[in-house]
């Protein structure tokens, strides 16, 4: 399947948090946050995130089904060695992106890694319900990606940096608008765990806790919260544990969990993909 590279592009910089949800993000940011500022001069926050402390931001909620898909198309098509190495080196604002589509076009897949990033669609969930349908049901597009390695999160977070930075070279007119608006140089990548530890304290009014523990219904796991703009840090204690840096950690609270305390920061060990583990990035400003 060809997927262009513009579509890919638009939808990187769209957070797809559409869906049904009786649950609406309170004002943002709180009181208690509008003293606190980044310590350098803020541009715009790349895509999906907020800003966490120093020079860390975060997503406002887990990855989802729909972001993993179009990860998995565009390695369908193109993200070979040749590529990824190409994108390291693109020019930071200017970038004819019509010659460059036809370049990767030119670039191909590479099948191993088109192997190691997929997820067996036939795999049975806890549910009543197999990864296949969960993935590619329009129903649970904005539900959280599960089943995922860490490995497969890692190289998820390099080609989510690449896109963005191909983004900010072909939006960018000139050095002039790239310096005032982009970051030179950001990257994705998982949380280690006293960032989370961090973000579950800045952001506690963004905990939501008005969802029940997992009790054997269709699906265990809970959609992202819908928001339009002025995006607030989200999480749902009893949706999904999360990966973080230090391989085999995850954090927080997952729908198998029948701890009813406030213990958001928790650790547990996994030791393979499951249903209950997702991830998100954290985005560093590497260059100012």
């Amino acid at each position: 399947m060809q997927i262009g590279i513009i579509k890919i592009l638009a939808l990187i910089t769209i957070l797809f948090l559409s869906g049904k949800s009786d649950t609406s993000v309170p004002g943002f940011p709180p009181e208690s946050l509008k003293k606190e500022k980044p310590p350098f001069k803020t541009k715009q926050n790349p895509p999906g995130t907020v800003w966490l402390r120093d020079s860390v931001f975060i997503d406002v909620n887990p990855v989802k089904c729909i972001d993993y898909m179009e990860f998995l198309e565009f390695v369908k098509v193109a993200y070979n060695q040749e590529l990824r190495d190409s994108l390291k080196n693109i020019p930071s604002y200017a970038l004819n992106i019509e010659a460059f589509r036809s370049y990767m076009r030119l670039c191909g897949p590479d099948k191993a890694l088109i192997n190691k990033m997929s997820i067996p669609t036939d795999m049975k969930l806890s549910w009543n319900m197999n990864m296949n349908e969960y993935m590619k049901s329009p129903n649970y597009k904005n539900f959280p990606i599960v089943n995922v390695s860490y490995n497969q999160a890692l190289t998820y977070s390099e080609w989510r940096t690449d896109m963005v930075m191909l983004y900010y070279a072909s939006a960018s007119k000139n050095e002039k608008q790239r310096n005032k608006k982009y970051y030179t140089k950001i990257r994705y990548r998982l949380p280690t765990i006293e960032e989370w530890d961090y973000a579950m304290h800045k952001f506690e009014e963004y905990i939501f806790t008005d969802y029940h523990v997992y009790a054997g219904e269709k699906c265990a796991t809970y959609e992202a919260i819908p928001q339009k703009k002025n995006l607030a840090f989200t999480y749902i204690p009893h949706n999904i544990a999360e990966l973080s840096m230090t391989e085999n950690i995850a954090l927080g609270l997952s729908w198998r969990d029948t701890d009813t305390s406030a213990n958001y920061s928790k650790t547990v060990k996994y030791f393979r993909p499951s249903d209950w583990l997702g991830f998100r990035c954290v985005c560093e400003i590497v260059e100012y």
